[in-house]
């Protein structure tokens, strides 16, 4: 469930950026952050084995070499999620200007590593591209 809703993030991020952009008239790059490697992987992944909404919809409407993945440590918007006193918020306002390498040029940015594919069953696949296997065990028929 939590990797369906990082890529319903990931949506909501493409569809803000995109019409942000068109409201303002803009042509410039936008850049895409999540701490989910299974997001990153999937939008700059294979699209035809992902189900439509990563094929046709992220996809058309951002760049996928414009997604990169943060560390979760480095994450601003997880000190809010997670919960956190409003003291804090007051002295540490990175949550609302993002983390300080953003300022940055992108050579500063964290590396975005091309890391093996996560578990494959946290990945939602087609289901045209799922193979289901049968097991006959003692007379019984099992499919998985």
């Amino acid at each position: 469930m939590l990797p369906r809703l990082e890529l319903m993030g990931a949506l909501l991020s493409a569809r803000l950026s995109s019409n942000i952009l068109k409201a303002l008239k803009l042509d410039i790059p936008c850049f895409f952050w999540t701490d989910s490697k299974i997001t990153c992987f999937g939008v700059q992944g294979q699209p035809k084995k992902f189900k439509p909404l990563m094929k046709n919809q992220i996809q058309k409407l951002t760049s996928p070499s414009f997604w990169n993945h943060c560390p979760e440590i480095q994450n601003p918007a997880d000190i809010v999620s997670r919960g956190v006193k409003f003291s804090r918020l007051l002295n540490d306002i990175s949550w609302l200007q993002g983390a300080e390498w953003l300022r940055l040029p992108p050579d500063f940015w964290p590396e975005s590593k091309n890391e093996d594919s996560p578990n494959s069953s946290d990945l939602e696949y087609r289901k045209s591209d799922i193979v289901q296997h049968e097991c006959i065990i003692e007379g019984q028929q099992e499919s998985f």
